[in-house]
């Protein structure tokens, strides 16, 4: 109980716990322990220096101007367990033990899923997320719960199992509504909407701009450049207003190629062989992918996952003795470039990026830039987007191994 309390205080220091709440819980390990959990079982929440005011409606405005990575607001959890089938259950338990906590609980939106048969089960599946601290578990905050959904949010939940803050995505006048999302941003408008529930349907400016296209799987004419085509439209023969033609199923078999590659790269074996080979073959397969006659959406996640994984190919090449190391350094930076433009685009409009894409900004660290100032412009993207996400200059501990 003392480490847990110790590490619950250290992780909330230095992700923005506001500073009274801190000094508030003293003692010796158990009285603190103690007080912790009276604060998590009643619900404890806490607004950062007056930035917000909670509406009638249980949703956040701001009351004075806001700058991008500040925090807002502070609360406890009063529920967390691993991620998974029984994620639920396990929740639903631990809501039960305090009739004060159980009785909000059931006062949350609950109409997004519509397949849970209780009041309590569904209440907990539409407002506990992940964890973004510590991917693999889920968490329930009453307060965040009445924060709103869009695509495009203005804002995003820090979070642990035990605690999150709710920090400032964008710079916000006074009077502007907090807004998260519920979902990967750098999702499909399909995807974002499935996770999203059925009994759900985001009505947000980026959805509603992508309803008739989605960008992710969109492909431009050859003969006019204009985004004509769709591989997920019914049409499986597409016309371009320029009498362009385009074959659904010849794009689709591309995508499926890509995946694949993909599907290969991610297994133990992939690492064994010929890095330089490797990454010529997965080339081909990705040049003839984007510029057949019928070529797959450049912003498809395989199609980008490819690109990735040519440039990680090259990458490893580079570390090679005797390799040829400034072909290789041309191609990792030519395709991690086409991977991280193109990943940066499917977040839409928001300033939230999705943790792979700032892992990987992370990992672009490490590699041979040509120059200072192309190193400098990195570091200085990357930091940024920790201090707005974290509050701090690096992903934490936690994130920093994953694998995407």
């Amino acid at each position: 109980m003392d480490r847990v309390v110790a590490r619950c205080l250290q992780v909330a220091s230095r992700c923005g716990a506001p500073q009274p709440f801190l000094d508030s819980l003293s003692g010796n390990a158990g009285e603190l322990g103690a007080e912790w959990e009276r604060r998590r079982a009643s619900g404890y929440w806490e607004i950062l220096e007056g930035r917000l005011e909670k509406t009638e409606d249980g949703t956040f405005v701001t009351c004075k101007d806001v700058r991008a990575g500040e925090p807002i607001l502070f609360e406890a959890a009063v529920a967390a367990a691993s991620a998974g089938p029984d994620a639920c259950a396990a929740l639903a338990r631990q809501c039960r033990a305090s009739p004060t906590v159980l009785e909000k609980v059931l006062q949350l939106p609950r109409a997004r899923f519509t397949g849970e048969t209780g009041e309590l089960e569904a209440a907990l599946a539409c407002n506990a997320r992940e964890c973004s601290r510590e991917p693999g578990f889920v968490a329930l905050f009453l307060a965040c719960s009445g924060i709103p959904h869009s695509c495009c949010p203005n804002a995003i939940i820090d979070s642990t199992q035990t605690h999150a803050v709710l920090r400032a995505l964008d710079d916000m006048a006074a009077g502007t509504q907090v807004s998260v999302s519920y979902v990967s941003v750098s999702l499909n408008r399909q995807a974002r909407q499935s996770q999203l529930g059925q009994g759900f349907s985001c009505k947000c400016a980026r959805c509603v701009s992508e309803e008739s296209t989605d960008p992710q799987f969109a492909v431009a004419c050859s003969s006019c450049k204009e985004p004509s085509f769709s591989i997920v439209r019914e049409e499986q023969k597409q016309r371009c207003a320029c009498g362009a033609k385009f074959l659904v199923a010849e794009a689709l078999r591309h995508v499926q190629e890509a995946r694949k590659a993909n599907a290969f790269m991610a297994q133990a074996e992939s690492a064994r062989g010929d890095a330089v080979k490797k990454a010529m073959a997965l080339e081909m397969r990705l040049r003839t992918a984007t510029t057949s006659a019928n070529p797959a959406p450049p912003r498809h996640p395989q199609i980008l996952q490819l690109a990735n994984n040519v440039a990680n190919c090259y990458f490893y090449a580079a570390q090679t003795p005797g390799s040829n190391q400034a072909a290789c350094w041309a191609g990792f930076w030519t395709y991690k470039h086409q991977f991280m433009e193109g990943l940066e685009a499917n977040h839409g409009e928001t300033k939230q990026r999705d943790v792979h894409y700032i892992l990987s900004l992370r990992r672009m660290l490490s590699a041979r830039f040509s120059n200072a100032e192309d190193r400098e412009k990195c570091q200085k993207k990357f930091q940024h987007l920790c201090w707005i996400h974290f509050g701090e200059p690096d992903v934490p501990q936690s994130l920093r191994d994953l694998r995407r």
